[in-house]
């Protein structure tokens, strides 16, 4: 081949390949922030337990409520709301690999077992 068609077919060519370097650059730059993304989500609440009862048998309309906030590990805490006529409180407690080292009361741990099932989102 000879002529200008050469040289405009030989130009067309090496603008395909510097795009086609280009696109693998900008794969490479996605699939490690792709990575990044991935690492920060294990550390993201992502399985959500709720249980909501009557703390007080005087009591109706389920006001009172535990709540389990869990990441990819099984780590976070445990909201645990209970209402009366008078006051509501509110306890927290920390939740490391799936269990609590305080005692559960009955409806934090349907909450807590609610979470586990969940799988990561």
């Amino acid at each position: 081949m000879g002529g200008n068609e050469a040289k405009a077919l030989e130009a067309y060519i090496m603008s395909l390949i510097e795009a086609n370097k280009e696109n693998e650059d900008a794969i490479k730059a996605n699939r490690a922030q792709i990575k990044r993304l991935f690492e920060k989500q294990k550390f993201h609440y992502q399985k959500i337990g709720m249980h909501k009862y009557d703390a007080f048998q005087e009591m109706g309309g389920q006001l009172s409520f535990a709540l389990t906030l869990l990441d990819e590990n099984n780590d976070g805490f445990l909201i645990n709301s209970v209402h009366n006529i008078q006051s509501s409180y509110c306890y927290i407690k920390e939740v490391k690999n799936g269990s609590c080292n305080i005692t559960l009361s009955k409806d934090e741990a349907i909450s807590l077992e609610k979470a586990l099932k969940q799988t990561g989102r």
